[in-house]
């Protein structure tokens, strides 16, 4: 029998006991901490690979319409109220375009926040205004008119070399009343749309026309002259291109037909409010002369001259040879016709992240310019100038950055002067028509120290050489860029802009921090360093991200720019006010 060692048992088991822990030694295991910071959530939001964080887009408005004189305006139309008269009363403030059609038709392309869906239209015919709302499809405004066909329809003008319109001898139609229909020994009723350059206030429409020697009636000049009471008192008017401030000589001669008649000369913007500039009183023995001038007020683009019978009935007041002379040429500057970014009262907003290539904070506070840019065009609706008023609101670096624009496809040598530019540090080499040297495009540099114009509203003005097409100019925002820290060689861009051409002799950083290899101004995850708003931006406060201010940034660059597209909008929960700059 083997015996039993107490010694050897006893010693296993106090050593294994000691090997089991109890719940005291037993700890949770080491880990690595993976907690994600708020720039690593942002860094890591889902964002398409085609968003490009833009807030408009390029629209192309069509119109057509060959009325003479014809006027439309262009405004953004919401539907935020309840009511379309609310709507309307809205969009007012919001003009995109205002100015006339070049032989019946109008084609333009501008930008237009994409807040916006449908255009309130605005058609002015002297005193009838008409309106539409037009729903903006795959990008195209589409608007055609039944036009009216007067007698005016061949008014003559001139161009001068600012494409502005002038009025000036020979631009009043048919003044001797030679262009009508061809009279036998007599006279005749007929309507006015057989008597060139012609209309009538009368309600059937029609004009009397007399050959000289009819009744022993001689012409004043040539072989016919008018006769203002048809088939009752009315009168006959011409509507003409004017030019604010132009002072114009008018004559007309005027006849009594069976006693001493009446009519005066009335001139002015519309029928309405046309003022009496003379009165003519004639017996039926000979022709006499009436004259006088007449200066156009400002903001009157074309004219009327009305010469019209008081009383008479059907019988009465001769007139014949009318002269209008522009003597004083007016200011071109106030008839051009107009487009406006984002519209007329509004402002858009730029807002820039200086540390490209490398990760920012995300507060997009770093250069913050408020802006709105006014397109002139001529009488062709091609582009003259661009006034580009801006204040730099913000700056949240400690860097010396500069600003500028490209034109993209526009030749430096298509700009005739720059004037606005505030450039004090020297590295900035100027054409002497105000772009930069050595660059393939149009680049303007607005500032190049941002420190020294924070707070300060300031306008750009590029004059073109000769008028180009909106088509060729582009569409705003243009190709806005950041100088960093007077590093002519470093442009901050928007997503996919190119840089302008100095930058392209320079190689991208490639080191391991670096969050964009491939020039897009496009993080790996799709984050942009700039971003263009087309409304009023606050900046974030120093360190505050972009999402902890604005509740719907993430949700609208998730959703490649489809949900909450009014985003940056000072809407109920929109934004985080206390992490907002005043």
């Amino acid at each position: 029998m083997k015996t039993f060692n107490f010694y050897l048992v006893f010693s296993f088991l106090l050593i294994f006991s000691s090997c089991v822990p109890n719940a005291d030694d037993i700890q949770n295991p080491e880990t690595e901490d993976t907690t994600e910071t708020p720039i690593d959530v942002l860094e890591n939001l889902l964002i398409p690979d085609n968003f490009n964080f833009e807030t408009e887009r390029s629209v192309t408005l069509s119109i057509s319409d060959a009325t003479p004189f014809v006027k439309y305006e262009i405004f953004a139309y919401s539907e935020n109220s309840s009511s379309e008269e609310e709507n309307i009363s809205e969009a007012l403030n919001n003009l995109l375009y205002s100015g006339k059609p070049f032989n019946g038709e109008l084609n333009q392309s501008f930008s237009l926040s994409s807040v916006y869906d449908k255009v309130y239209l605005l058609r002015k015919d002297g005193l009838e205004y008409t309106s539409e709302i037009i729903t903006i499809l795959n990008n195209q405004i589409n608007f055609k008119s039944a036009s009216k066909t007067t007698n005016s329809d061949k008014s003559a003008s001139k161009t001068n070399t600012d494409s502005c319109s002038i009025c000036t001898d020979n631009f009043f139609l048919n003044s001797d009343f030679e262009n009508g229909p061809t009279l036998p020994t007599t006279f005749i009723i007929t309507n006015e749309t057989n008597v060139e350059g012609w209309s009538t206030t009368a309600t059937d429409n029609k004009i009397e026309l007399w050959k000289s020697g009819f009744n022993g009636v001689p012409a004043q000049n040539g072989t016919y002259f008018a006769e203002l009471n048809a088939n009752q008192s009315s009168a006959l008017y011409q509507r003409i291109c004017t030019s604010p401030g132009a002072e114009i000589s008018w004559s007309v001669w005027h006849r009594g037909r069976s006693k001493v008649d009446k009519a005066v000369v009335r001139i002015g913007e519309n029928l309405a409010t046309a003022t009496i500039e003379a009165t003519m009183e004639t017996g039926t023995s000979a022709w006499v002369q009436y004259s006088g001038t007449y200066t156009v007020p400002a903001d009157q683009q074309d004219t009327y001259f009305i010469f019209e019978a008081i009383g008479g009935g059907s019988v009465g007041n001769f007139i014949d040879n009318i002269v209008i002379t522009e003597t004083v040429a007016g200011d071109c500057t106030s008839v051009n016709n107009k487009m406006y970014y984002p519209t007329e009262l509004t402002n858009a907003t730029l807002a820039f992240e200086d540390l490209w290539p490398y990760s920012g904070d995300y507060d997009f506070n770093d250069l913050v310019i408020s802006y709105n840019i006014q397109t002139i065009l001529d009488a062709e609706n091609n582009v003259t100038q661009l006034d580009y008023n801006y204040t730099l609101e913000s700056i949240g670096a400690s860097y010396t950055n500069g600003f500028g624009l490209e034109l993209e496809g526009v030749s430096p040598s298509a700009i005739s002067n720059v004037t606005g530019q505030n450039l004090t540090e020297g590295f900035i080499q100027n054409n002497a028509n105000g772009t930069e040297q050595s660059q393939q495009n149009a680049v303007i540099i607005f500032f190049d120290n941002s420190h020294i114009n924070v707070g300060i509203s300031n306008t750009i003005s590029i004059v073109f050489e000769t008028p180009i097409t909106t088509a060729a100019l582009g569409t705003a925002p243009f190709n806005p860029f950041l100088i960093v820290n007077k590093d002519r060689l470093k442009e901050v861009h928007l997503p996919t802009k190119a840089t302008t051409y100095y930058p392209t002799t320079t190689t991208i950083e490639t080191s391991g921090d670096v969050k964009d290899s491939d020039g897009d101004f496009k993080s790996p995850t799709g984050l942009p360093w700039a971003i263009n708003i087309t409304g009023e931006y606050r900046a974030p406060k120093e360190k505050v991200l972009i999402t902890d201010a604005y509740n719907y940034f993430a949700t609208w660059a998730t959703s490649g720019g489809t949900r909450k597209i009014d985003w940056f909008q000072s809407k109920n929960g929109y934004r985080v006010e206390a992490n907002l700059k005043d």
